[in-house]
């Protein structure tokens, strides 16, 4: 398997007393926020945090978040201390870290603008449309408003009607833009940006290159907020104007996250552990009611992944309770591997999927050269319309969404499948795949003895199933 690398620098704590530049009432409104996200649970966590100021200030390398210009944003043009956000609408931390962070922002005048980008996580099927949807009110002017709301409403859209009257919106422009290609387009966009700096989770942000993770309180805030202020004003006051202070800032700040790190590797997943890799609307092979499911990543220039090509339709002849899940993870090694994927796609639209499949893994060894078209003519595809759907950006949001899942659960080379959730790395021989398949069959055949439907397995499998791959620190999985 090919690996990559990844996890963040230690960081030295913040000074005890940070400045405080925040205006009077800034309790109150922090109250105010926690009242409104529904009740005592965070206001007691509001009282237990509030004095707390022991962050762990950031003071290695800058990034440079990769921005295009049109993202969502309060605050202005030239404040001091730039905040870029990466969250999702489903994820409880991030509707948890909103309130704080928003309050204490607004405290500080002109000094403190914020950036939202979007990075809706492949395990929680809501974050999507709600990305979608605000996206549509961004380009009425509403993003804001509808921001706050999805966190409040945990991405539910059953409201979203109601929500676009009360808002007034253009009801027909707002439905057409949350369904454009545009749309995806941005939402890819900012997944990607957040793939280069090595970001995986919610929340995520980056203040003035600073890297964040995870909730922080208002005191907490504040201690970032005003390290950086000190840091930008000392710019100012050496005659970089304030509108430059940013651009300053991000000259030599790094494009991506290429500090050392744990090596990801195969122990990283708990072999006995189940995790939460699901297969919905993707290519497959086998009964949609099969009692074991192998989602296979896989890259079509990998040498390895052609060997398990073959190792996918052993399985599912041998198997005939065994549904085999295509996901793309095209390498960056691999220059033709992501429009290889494309081509695959562009082929299913017409039903032969994996007869495309095959063929490109029968003349991998031509695929740095060959044209995809002549491959779709000689299984028998309309080229006309595969030229189309090849170039539909829907094909890349899928691939996007693969590489997403991708790295939510550590899987950096190829090829890799997990089996009913449970990790196996590399070319594995059908005989290794056989001993998971039959211990997974045990478990889901239980579940049908119990009353569920054949056809809802696997679903239930992935209720209990691990969100995402935990490491020990200092170490691999158990």
């Amino acid at each position: 398997m090919d690996d990559e690398h990844d996890a963040a620098p230690e960081s030295p704590k913040a000074p005890e007393q940070p400045k405080a530049k925040a205006k009077s009432g800034s309790a109150t409104g922090v109250i105010g926020f926690i009242i409104a996200l529904g009740g005592g649970f965070f206001i007691g966590q509001w009282i237990n945090n509030r004095g707390k100021t022991d962050i762990e200030l950031a003071e290695g390398p800058r990034y440079a978040v990769e921005l295009r210009g049109d993202e969502p944003s309060k605050g202005p043009a030239d404040a001091l201390v730039t905040i870029i956000e990466f969250a999702d609408y489903q994820c409880p931390y991030c509707e948890k870290a909103a309130g704080p962070l928003e309050d204490v922002a607004a405290d500080y005048d002109d000094e403190v603008r914020i950036l939202y980008k979007h990075y809706p996580l492949p395990g929680h099927p809501k974050a999507m449309p709600a990305s979608r949807a605000a996206w549509a009110a961004h380009q009425q002017g509403k993003f804001w408003e509808m921001h706050g709301w999805f966190f409040a409403q945990k991405a539910d859209l059953t409201q979203l009607d109601a929500k676009i009257d009360s808002l007034g919106l253009d009801r027909a422009k707002f439905l057409a833009d949350m369904v454009s290609d545009a749309a995806a387009t941005s939402i890819d966009g900012d997944l990607k940006a957040a793939g280069k700096l090595g970001v995986r989770s919610t929340p995520v942000f980056f203040v003035n290159g600073h890297k964040y993770t995870g909730t922080h309180s208002a005191p907490q805030w504040r201690s970032i907020i005003d390290a950086e202020l000190e840091q930008a004003e000392a710019l100012v006051d050496r005659g970089t104007p304030r509108a430059e202070v940013y651009t300053a800032l991000m000259a030599d700040a790094l494009v991506r996250d290429d500090s050392p790190k744990a090596a990801a590797k195969p122990d990283d997943h708990d072999p006995r552990a189940n995790y939460r890799v699901l297969a919905e609307d993707r290519p497959a092979l086998g009964p949609a009611d099969a009692l074991v499911t192998v989602v296979v990543f896989s890259d079509y220039q990998c040498p390895y992944c052609s060997r398990l090509a073959a190792t996918v339709h052993e399985l599912v002849a041998n198997h005939p309770d065994v549904r085999v899940v295509f996901r793309n993870l095209p390498l960056e090694m691999h220059p033709r591997a992501r429009d290889a994927a494309k081509a695959a796609l562009a082929a299913g639209r017409q039903g032969k999927y994996w007869e495309m499949h095959d063929a490109m893994f029968a003349a991998q060894k031509q695929l740095g050269t060959i044209d995809f078209s002549e491959l779709a003519g000689s299984i028998g595809l309309d080229i006309g319309q595969f030229a189309t759907d090849m170039a539909d950006a829907e094909l890349d949001r899928l691939i996007t969404e693969d590489e997403a899942v991708a790295r939510t659960f550590r899987v950096r080379g190829t090829p890799a499948a997990f089996v009913n959730g449970r990790f196996l790395g590399g070319a594995q021989p059908a005989a290794v795949f056989d001993g998971v398949i039959a211990e997974e069959r045990a478990r889901a055949q239980a579940l049908v003895d119990a009353g569920t439907p054949r056809a809802e397995v696997f679903a239930k499998l992935m209720e209990t199933a691990l969100p995402e791959v935990v490491v020990p620190a200092g170490g691999s999985a158990p």
